[in-house]
């Protein structure tokens, strides 16, 4: 098995063609196809199903994409990491976020590591947070910001809770219900959530007081299109106040429920690879990232918007 079969797997799968392929690698397509043939041979098991359709995956070959992506990616950051060590400081770093974890402190890191290592090339990616766990799993992302919490299966992960953002229920104005006081009256509504319940924290709070979770529910990863639907259905929406405050001025308005029962904060942490395989240019934000959010300065701070 070398790389340069992986990478024509890859390739092939993720463009759905040889052709392709063929002009993404620059290699001619006789030599790919016969990468394929000779990867097959070695496994004994046929990796892609040629049709009208294009080429796709077989069982074989999904499992064996999933590994190469992997592999590929930690090939690219030993070499990345080789260029550190020789004292440039050029490589990538991929950071995944989901709509809601970004803050102020973040974006005011991220500007000042662009200026020290200004050949760092940063790519950002906003996913819902069950995909950045995907992302961080594959390899295709250094570090991710989630509001999900730490399970006890960490994947070799390395978790830090950074800070917590105060969160609140919220409907549309004029909604029916914008009178209720528990979330027995709000259950069977529609809900709209940017997870499942189960990977939600709002799934905590129904546990949490003995009621089943909500069964109508609208799952939106999509910052705009979540506060279009909060603003003009009915249903029960998810926020963190940060965010809430920020969509009020976009639409005509939320009302936040006064419930009886506690709704938990959404407690962002920073997970990243395990401190031994991170790049120097992964290690240098991540170190930042946890100085500037557990400090005592930033503590006070939040804690006194928190109050606010």
């Amino acid at each position: 098995m070398k790389l340069h079969q992986l990478r024509a797997l890859v390739s092939i799968c993720e463009s759905g063609s040889i052709q392709e392929a063929s002009r993404m690698l620059h290699i001619s397509q006789p030599a790919l196809s016969k990468g394929i043939k000779e990867l097959e041979a070695e496994l004994g098991v046929p990796l892609l199903i040629r049709s009208n359709r294009g080429i796709t995956a077989t069982e074989y070959g999904e499992r064996l994409v999933r590994r190469a992506r992997l592999i590929l990616e930690e090939v690219r950051r030993a070499s990345d990491e080789i260029d550190t060590l020789k004292g440039v400081m050029d490589g990538k770093l991929s950071i995944g976020v989901s709509p809601v974890t970004p803050s102020a402190q973040f974006v005011n890191s991220l500007n000042r590591y662009r200026k020290r290592y200004p050949k760092v090339k940063i790519q950002i990616h906003e996913l819902r947070p069950s995909k950045l766990m995907e992302g961080l799993r594959e390899g295709l992302l250094d570090m991710a910001l989630t509001s999900l919490p730490q399970t006890r299966n960490t994947d070799g992960f390395h978790w830090v809770e950074l800070y917590a953002q105060p969160t609140v229920l919220a409907v549309r104005k004029g909604h029916p219900l914008r009178h209720a006081t528990s979330l027995t009256q709000l259950r069977e509504q529609d809900w709209l959530l940017q997870d499942s319940p189960e990977q939600s924290r709002v799934g905590v709070m129904f546990e949490e007081n003995g009621i089943a979770l909500p069964e109508n529910v609208i799952e939106c990863a999509s910052v705009v299109l979540f506060t279009e639907l909060a603003a003009t259905s009915d249903a029960v929406s998810y926020w963190s106040l940060r965010i809430l405050e920020k969509a009020r001025q976009l639409t005509e308005g939320m009302e936040v429920l006064d419930i009886v029962e506690p709704v938990p904060p959404m407690n962002i942490s920073l997970v990243c690879r395990d401190q031994e395989l991170m790049t120097r240019e992964a290690k240098a934000l991540a170190d930042e990232l946890i100085y500037v959010y557990t400090s005592p300065q930033t503590a006070k701070a939040n804690e006194s918007r928190a109050i606010a």
